[in-house]
C-alpha cells in the first residue's frame, strides 16, 4: 500500500470531532463516518476506486466486494520503521543501522450503507522475517501491555545470554523495549488514522462535474 504524508494527521484530528468516531482496541480502530447525500453506490464506487488507487494490485488484495450487503474486505501490509534498540546499545557500531523496520498484515473492512460507512482495520500478524509472535502480542493500539513485553523481554534476555551479551548491555537494551512498542504502536495507530483519513478525503471529493 502506498505511503501517506503525516501532514494529512492535523487535518485529521481537527475534523475528527465533526464527521468522525473512533474507536480503538488492541489490534483495530473502528471508524465511523458521516457521508451526507452520498448513496450506497455512491460510496461503494468511491472506495473501490480508492483502492484502486492505493494498492499495487486491488485484484490481490481485495477479499470480498459485495455491493448488495455493502460490504468490501481487503488485506495489506503496514511498514513502519522505528529506532533500532541494539544500535544503542552499540552506537559506535558502524554496520548496524539507525533504524529497524517492520511490517504488518492488515485486514480492512467497509460496512457501506447510504450516508454512512464504516472502517473496522484490523492488524493480523507481524509480516517480517526475525520478528515472531511474541514480539507482535506486544502490538497494542490501545495502551501499552507491560505482561506482554515482560514475556517478550524474558525471551529476549535469554537469546543475549546465548550470544554472550554482558548483563549491563542486556538490562540496558530490555529497558529500551518499552519506548520502542511505545513508538512501534503510535507510529502504527497514526498510520491507520492516516488511511482513514484519505479514505474520507476520497469519498468527499468522488464528486467530478467536468
Amino acid at each position: 500500500m502506498k505511503k501517506i504524508s503525516l501532514l494529512f494527521l492535523l487535518s485529521f484530528l481537527f475534523c475528527l470531532s465533526n464527521s468522525q468516531v473512533l474507536k480503538t482496541d488492541a489490534k483495530s480502530i473502528t471508524g465511523t463516518f458521516d457521508a451526507k447525500e452520498k448513496t450506497k453506490s455512491d460510496l461503494f464506487s468511491s472506495i473501490n476506486k480508492w483502492i484502486s488507487i492505493n494498492y499495487n494490485s486491488a485484484k490481490n488484495v481485495i477479499q470480498m466486494n459485495d455491493i448488495e450487503s455493502g460490504t468490501i474486505i481487503v488485506k495489506g501490509i503496514n511498514e513502519v520503521e522505528f529506532k533500532n534498540t541494539a544500535k544503542q546499545i552499540y552506537p559506535n557500531s558502524k554496520n548496524m543501522p539507525e533504524t529497524a523496520t517492520v511490517k504488518f498484515n492488515h485486514l480492512i473492512e467497509f460496512n457501506i450503507k447510504d450516508n454512512k460507512f464504516r472502517i473496522i482495520y484490523k492488524i493480523t500478524g507481524v509480516n517480517s522475517e526475525g520478528y515472531d509472535n511474541l514480539f507482535f502480542n506486544c502490538i497494542n493500539l490501545d495502551t501499552i501491555d507491560n505482561n506482554a513485553i515482560q514475556t517478550y523481554n524474558g525471551a529476549i534476555e535469554e537469546m543475549l545470554k546465548k550470544g554472550g551479551i554482558g548483563k549491563e548491555k542486556r538490562k540496558t537494551f530490555l529497558d529500551l523495549s518499552i519506548p520502542m512498542f511505545q513508538d512501534i504502536n503510535i507510529r502504527l495507530s497514526d498510520n491507520i488514522k492516516l488511511t482513514m483519513l484519505s479514505i474520507e478525503k476520497s469519498v468527499y471529493e468522488s464528486n467530478d462535474n467536468w
